[in-house]
């Protein structure tokens, strides 16, 4: 834990390295100093249809996904480090949001 599912705005893809994006991504919760990279795991979806204030503006927003027991504090310490390592990447033409949502530990199920 945790994931970083990346979304992020299909034409994108012509300006950013998208395996750059996701690496970036894993990197700033590295930063967080709030897990091991052993931990982490880090993905990039495109998005082909979206509007955002009124306009077609790109994008990018990361779903940081945790399970329970990280502080607000800790919690603001990740998506601040993930974001800042995303918006030097794609500069400031880019829409960047990062959250982070606890999931429920009694219904995740991994192998």
């Amino acid at each position: 834990m945790p994931h970083l599912i990346i979304e992020y705005a299909a034409e994108l893809e012509s300006d950013v390295d998208i395996q750059q994006l996701a690496k970036t991504a894993f990197d700033g919760a590295v930063a967080s100093k709030l897990f091991t990279p052993a931990n982490i795991k880090s993905r990039a979806h495109p998005v082909q249809a979206y509007w955002i204030g009124g306009k077609k503006v790109p994008f990018v927003h990361v779903n940081v996904k945790l399970l329970p027991g990280r502080t607000n504090e800790q919690k603001k310490t990740l998506t601040t480090s993930v974001f800042d390592a995303i918006k030097k990447l794609v500069g400031d033409a880019v829409k960047v949001s990062v959250e982070a949502n606890d999931i429920e530990a009694d219904v995740y199920t991994k192998g």
